[in-house]
């Protein structure tokens, strides 16, 4: 280091430390007319000398290219995607910038509306109430920068906030409708999709789907110039994060825990404690290694869904919402597996058709908006379609009602119970079919072993993508009794499967006879 920089460097320390407020912020503020390296390293002197709380630890090598890569976003450059490690730091950086940017911008052409969106409402107000503190923090060297609407405190949890220079800093899910309000003076400009995605969310395709169409209806709703920022973990092929990942003008970034050759990427994790970390992890390959390809926790054989994918088709056509991929055979046998939900905007009321002479699920259908009642019509207008077949909704809270509606409608073919020993088989009373510890292995087995060896045809992409994002784990989750909530076409897939056993030609189907409703009254 020459004699000038050193000089320059006490120059820049004695100002952090010692400087007038006014040679504090000349040291800070940039605009857009410098370059990404020289706004980095005015963004690391304002973390130095106001946040150095958040430097205990010496800073990896990709924390300059995380703020390299925010800046270039920010200067509406390009859309970034940052996927990183659990505990790289990437959200509290992204935070400090934005703090960062709000307070030193002397750009003209600044962002007016910078929103932060998360999968639930709860981590976006707590971002956007973060960062509101951390300015606060600051308001002896920046002054009183909010808006004059009443003097603001600091809360627990805010939505959003504006500064007195108009602009604004909001909070927003992937479950809203994302078009700009009538009183926003701006659309947003400048948006950051953080934790849109988690082990919960991919477990269903048909959530999974509803997030990626909330998120890009918040992309096209943001101004002409906007752009920006995801930070997430790279826990499925399958998801969201996925989409992302394949879309043509987004730059990406991965940054594992460890790189190539096995050494840490971070100094701050030595070999001794990624070790610990990959014995406790859940998800190591994803959440650590940022690579779910490398895991082996697949539930079901990863060729054969590979296989499947690759055959998959778009349905011979669709009715009232239900896909079909063949037409009824009067000469072979069906059965039907129904997935019960509330109906509520969460987890969907599912049903998939079996054909058990061709092993094809026929038809799918899946609806988070139907109510558990309204579902039992729809599946007995599609068992009546095909001929009365079997119809198995599971046997839950909400399935009651829909095994209500299937007699209020007086369906003929209604799945009955029948427990059975080593000597004999009993019929209950008991309509639907019930997942208990008993029952929950042996289907999800019996299912497995046939999808793995080929016996079962699937042509349904969304149905084969629960598939593959189905691990051990959730399997383990099943069979322990814990209620697990998702996969709901896999589920009902699986509960259809069964019907195989029961399903005939004549009309005394259930269970080996015909279901008459006045028996259960």
């Amino acid at each position: 280091m020459t004699s000038q920089n050193v000089d320059s460097r006490k120059y820049i320390e004695n100002i952090i430390l010692n400087g007038s407020k006014q040679e504090r912020l000349a040291l800070y503020q940039f605009n857009n007319s410098m370059s990404v390296a020289e706004i980095n390293k005015r963004f690391n002197f304002f973390v130095v000398g106001n946040f150095i709380r958040y430097l205990k630890d010496k800073p990896a090598e990709f924390h300059k290219d995380f703020i390299d890569d925010y800046i270039k976003s920010y200067l509406g450059e390009e859309d970034r995607l940052e996927i990183g490690f659990r505990g790289c730091s990437k959200t509290t950086l992204k935070k400090l910038f934005d703090v960062y940017v709000l307070l030193n911008d002397e750009s003209k052409q600044k962002k007016h509306y910078v929103k932060v969106v998360t999968k639930d409402t709860v981590n976006s107000k707590q971002i956007v109430t973060d960062v509101y503190n951390l300015i606060v923090e600051l308001q002896w060297l920046y002054g009183d920068v909010f808006a004059k609407e009443g003097k603001k405190k600091q809360e627990e949890s805010m939505s959003s906030f504006t500064l007195a220079n108009g602009r604004k800093y909001g909070s927003g899910t992937v479950g809203q409708v994302q078009r700009g309000h009538v009183q926003d003076a701006y659309r947003p400009d400048w948006i950051w999709f953080e934790d849109v995605e988690d082990s919960s969310t991919i477990r269903s395709m048909v959530q999974t789907q509803n997030i990626i169409n909330k998120i890009d209806e918040a992309i096209q709703g943001m101004s002409d110039d906007g752009t920006y920022v995801v930070t997430a973990n790279y826990i499925s092929e399958e998801g969201t994060i996925e989409w992302f990942k394949q879309k043509k003008n987004i730059h990406t970034r991965i940054t594992p825990i460890i790189d190539g050759s096995g050494s840490p990427t971070w100094g701050k994790y030595a070999l001794e404690k990624i070790d610990k970390i990959k014995a406790d992890a859940e998800d190591w390959e994803g959440d650590y290694l940022c690579d779910p390809t490398k895991s082996d926790n697949n539930f079901f054989s990863r060729e054969r869904v590979e296989e499947l994918i690759s055959r998959a088709s778009n349905p011979s056509r669709e009715e009232d919402f239900i896909k079909f991929w063949d037409d009824y055979k009067h000469y072979h046998r069906y059965g039907i597996g129904g997935d019960t939900a509330e109906g509520v905007g969460e987890d969907s009321n599912a049903m998939v058709l079996w054909d058990f002479d061709s092993n094809l699920a026929v038809a799918t259908y899946h609806s988070n908006t139907i109510a558990p009642d309204l579902f039992g019509y729809e599946m007995a207008k599609l068992g009546r379609m095909f001929g009365e077949c079997v119809l198995a909704p599971e046997r839950n809270n909400t399935g009651h009602a829909t095994i209500a509606a299937l007699r209020q409608d007086e369906y003929p073919n209604i799945f009955v119970e029948v427990v059975s020993d080593k000597i004999t088989e009993k019929h209950t009373e008991k309509l639907g079919w019930g997942t208990d510890r008993r029952t929950k292995p042996q289907m999800w087995f019996d299912f497995k072993k046939d999808f793995d060896d080929g016996v079962i045809n699937i042509r349904d992409l969304e149905l084969l993508k629960e598939i593959k994002s189905y691990t051990k784990a959730d399997f383990n989750e099943r069979t322990t009794g814990v209620v697990t909530r998702h996969f709901d076409l896999l589920t009902a897939a699986v509960i259809g499967w069964q019907m195989k056993k029961y399903a005939t030609l004549q009309e005394e189907n259930v269970g080996g006879h015909k279901f008459n409703t006045e028996n259960y009254e």
